[in-house]
């Protein structure tokens, strides 16, 4: 079909789509002085209301074509940047300490408002304060059916980055939430392998939590857009890939379908006992942190050219074990120094062997076409080998001795070639 041909169409679709939507916003007063800002897409329909709370870096890209996408099935989406409205610094620690009463508040004003069902969306890191809304609101609500619950995009509930190599704590309100929960995990995020770990916490605590396992994406794949608005998410700028642009499509259909599952979910009538030293942060360590002397839990796996490494191959020398992945810019920024480091000894001596989280062969030789890798990527194409050690975060390293213990290990990206860091490797080589 000619492209003039197809332009009326598409004019008559936008037309359609804006006409359907409308645009009032508003403030929500929180005790103390503070107020919340509301900003509202309303669709011409009796679909839901949804309070969407914007991530903690301030990306809204995602989000808005999603506003639109639901306000045309007739939902109401309130969108409120916590952040900004409360002039909090944008960092994890100031997200994890959010306490539930400004959700809480967005909630009352939200079953005031008459619609319905109300549900509450929140990702990453923003699902703690999410959690916390909910069984404050709860406190005080006259009736626990008003409020259908809460969807979880690839949330972070985790009290902090543990050491690598040590499991990873939730945070108590997971313990402590009794109102229904749909947590939309992606199938290659990071934390995938302990979904069922959480929905267990979820149903022990009381709440009919449901699981949405999302084929083939990574977390934030929300925020794929042509030109995000934060930096942090310049990698996930340029066009959208099909298979993501094909996911987002289909995204609004599904959260309409976890509203409808949530508001039919009978809910227990009490608020979940919270255990509050739980439900506070943990520091997290930074740096080479030294560890028990423990046997490595080992791999077998192809590197991306098809040959064949296993642990053993390191024993009698120092290994460093990387774990990373080309989309994390703190992995790529420390393979530069990784290469330095390894130029530094001999290969009889100190080895580097990285193992590439969920990628695959093709995508990684063509990363290595554009960036310098000097030593060995191995391939965790299903993130077995990485939930074995043990990694939370990337990148997760570990310094390995001549006997194959595990003797140190680094949860964050750093300098590798220092001399604080050689002077490790070389106490690690002297040994017996």
């Amino acid at each position: 079909m000619p492209y003039r041909n197809l332009l009326f169409p598409l004019v008559l679709l936008s037309l359609l789509i804006l006409s359907s939507t409308t645009q009032a916003d508003f403030t929500v007063p929180l005790s103390g002085g503070d107020q919340l800002d509301v900003q509202v897409t309303e669709g011409h329909g009796d679909g839901p209301l949804f309070v969407w709370l914007i991530n903690q870096y301030g990306e809204r890209r995602g989000v808005d074509d999603l506003t639109s996408r639901l306000a045309v099935r007739g939902a109401t989406v309130w969108q409120v940047d916590l952040l900004k409205s409360l002039l909090l610094q944008r960092d994890n620690e100031t997200v994890r300490a959010l306490q539930g009463d400004p959700v809480a508040a967005l909630l009352e004003a939200a079953v005031d408002s008459g619609l319905g069902p109300v549900v509450v969306i929140a990702c990453d890191r923003m699902s703690v304060p999410l959690l916390r809304g909910l069984r404050t609101w709860q406190e005080g609500a006259e009736d626990m059916s008003a409020v259908a619950g809460g969807v979880l995009f690839f949330p972070n509930l985790f009290r902090g980055t543990p050491v690598a190599g040590e499991d990873p704590e939730l945070m108590g309100i997971t313990g402590a939430t009794t109102l229904p929960v749909a947590v939309m995990q992606p199938e290659l995020g990071t934390h995938r392998l302990r979904l069922t770990e959480l929905l267990e916490t979820f149903h022990r605590a009381g709440s009919p939590a449901y699981g949405w396992l999302i084929p083939g994406m990574r977390d934030y794949y929300l925020f794929h857009t042509e030109s995000p608005d934060s930096g942090v998410f310049e990698g996930f700028g340029g066009e959208v890939p099909p298979d993501v642009r094909a996911v987002l499509d289909e995204t609004p259909a599904s959260i309409m379908a976890a509203a409808r599952l949530l508001a039919a979910t009978p809910r227990p009538e009490r608020v979940g006992a919270l255990d509050r030293d739980a439900d506070r942060s943990i520091a997290t360590a930074y740096g080479l942190v030294e560890r028990p002397a423990e046997p490595a839990p080992g791999y077998d796996l192809l590197d991306a050219r098809g040959e064949r490494h296993t642990l053993e191959e390191s024993l009698g020398r120092v290994t460093l074990v990387n774990f990373w992945a080309t989309w994390c810019p703190p992995c790529v920024h420390e393979i530069p120094s990784m290469n330095r480091l390894a130029a530094a000894y001999h290969e009889d001596e100190f080895a580097i062997v990285s193992i590439n989280f969920q990628e695959d062969a093709e995508h990684i030789l063509a990363f290595m076409d554009e960036v310098q890798v000097d030593f060995p990527v191995l391939m965790d194409v299903d993130g077995a080998v990485s939930a074995r050690w043990r990694v939370f975060a990337l990148p997760s390293s570990f310094l390995l001795d001549a006997h194959g213990r595990v003797r140190y290990s680094v949860n964050t990206a750093i300098e590798w070639d220092t001399d604080e860091v050689r002077a490790v490797i070389d106490r690690l080589r002297s040994e017996e």
